[in-house]
């Protein structure tokens, strides 16, 4: 409790330090990742430190991206990949390999071949974009392929994502304006979110509020108190509403209702039922509150934005923010090059001949356009693979692993793999399970 409290403190701090110097950022990822190799060399990953230093990599991500923090955009990826691969190949013992997942990694390759970029610097630049979340995904896979955790050791493992997310919460704090004081319309908030993507602010707030939500709900904390918790969730959610992103904060509170539904129909073992009556309650009263501060300085327009209305002439608009032509646009790309797509890459290229930009939001209609028939294969590996294998886990895992992937799947939908998130979520829920499963 005392280092969960200590951890919390020291980020506060660093978002502090980050936010009043800001040339700190980078001095400090290169400290992670200096750290950490050493870590998971001289451990041999013996208590799967790199899983460890994966996750806390998944936090930091965001924090390091929207201060400079990285010499590379995909650096977080990058990343997570180096220290799960650094683990695999320390540690001694065999592991079991998920051959589906190897079978769609073969199929991405062959469309590497119809790329038409300019020059090499595109081609290096925008094939790396499209494929570094693929890449994340399946190493992390491989990683977490039934490898033996029982759920406190789950729990941990996702606390250190939400660490630096603390310190994403302090720097937005002290580097915006105070949010009653922000002119709010019906579209993003950049200013609520520091002039970096809303979008990928609130995906991580999203995450953020199932992983506390997730704890608190097996009787564990995030900070080492418990409302210090609360307080942390109703953070997450106020700064995440303040995007005016609603992506990441419908997909981490309905994977948040997804735990609790399952709990009450497959885990009342591990949670009594009047506790998780409460907890639904208590969580609800954080949710509705947390809504109505934002919808309250906005003036409404919260709500406006989340129904799709504009608020100066009360007529609805495209609720999708232009994603739905982006998706039709992808899928015509898929219609018109069937067998192997027009390359990794190469929709942002396309877009960008046509003088209008159109950065692919959906991970699914992403891998179609640029893979064709092979990325069809590919999206229902990722699709059916993990719902086949949590269907053969224990039944008091599913509220875990269904709302873990639920998170992934809606993440992907909406912003493809900008993150490294949904590729070690991805594969975290592969883990296998001990006989004890209670935290």
């Amino acid at each position: 409790m005392k280092k969960y409290l200590t951890l919390t403190v020291l980020h506060i701090l660093l978002g502090i330090m980050i936010a009043n110097y800001r040339d700190l950022s980078f001095p400090f990822g290169l400290i992670v990742l200096t750290v950490a190799t050493f870590h998971i060399l001289y451990s041999r990953n013996q208590n799967n430190q790199a899983a460890f230093w994966a996750a806390y990599m998944v936090g930091l991500e965001i924090l390091l991206r929207m201060t400079g923090g990285f010499l590379v955009y995909e650096a977080g990826k990058y990343s997570v990949v180096f220290f799960l691969a650094l683990g695999l190949l320390t540690e001694k013992a065999p592991r079991p390999q998920p051959l589906p997942i190897f079978f769609y990694a073969f199929l991405l390759i062959p469309s590497i071949a119809v790329v038409d970029f300019p020059d090499f610097l595109h081609f290096r630049k925008d094939v790396s974009f499209n494929l570094s979340g693929p890449l994340s995904l399946i190493i992390c896979t491989i990683y977490f392929y039934k490898r033996l955790q029982n759920l406190e050791s789950l729990i941990s493992i996702l606390r250190l994502v939400v660490l630096p997310l603390i310190s994403v919460i302090v720097y937005l704090t002290l580097v915006t304006p105070e949010l009653s004081e922000i002119e709010y319309g019906t579209q993003s908030n950049f200013k609520a979110s520091a002039g970096f993507g809303p979008n990928q602010i609130s995906i991580i707030m999203g995450l953020g509020i199932l992983i506390t939500g997730l704890a608190l709900y097996f009787g564990k904390t995030i900070t080492g108190m418990f409302i210090g918790d609360l307080l942390l969730m109703a953070s997450l959610l106020v700064r995440g509403l303040a995007t005016f992103s609603r992506g990441g904060m419908i997909g981490g509170v309905a994977a948040l209702g997804i735990l609790v539904l399952f709990s009450f129909l497959f885990s009342n073992r591990v949670i009594p039922l009047p506790k998780a009556i409460a907890y639904s309650l208590g969580a609800f009263m954080i949710v509705l509150l947390s809504w109505n501060y934002v919808n309250e300085i906005s003036e409404n327009r919260l709500q406006y934005r989340y129904q799709g209305i504009n608020y100066r002439t009360g007529q609805a608009k495209d609720i999708t923010s232009g994603r739905l032509l982006i998706l039709e646009h992808e899928l015509n790309l898929f219609y018109e090059n069937p067998l192997m797509g027009i390359g990794p890459g190469m929709i942002r290229e396309i877009a960008l001949r046509g003088n209008y930009v159109a950065n692919t939001h959906s991970e699914y209609s992403r891998t179609l356009a640029e893979h064709g028939l092979l990325g069809l294969l590919g999206v229902l590996i990722l699709l059916i693979f993990p719902i086949k294998y949590i269907l053969q886990q224990p039944k008091e895992l599913y509220p875990i692993s269904f709302a873990i992937i639920f998170l992934v799947f809606f993440t992907m939908f909406h912003s493809a793999m900008r993150l490294a998130m949904p590729g070690f979520l991805f594969g975290l829920i592969f883990f296998s399970s001990t006989k004890q499963t209670r935290p």
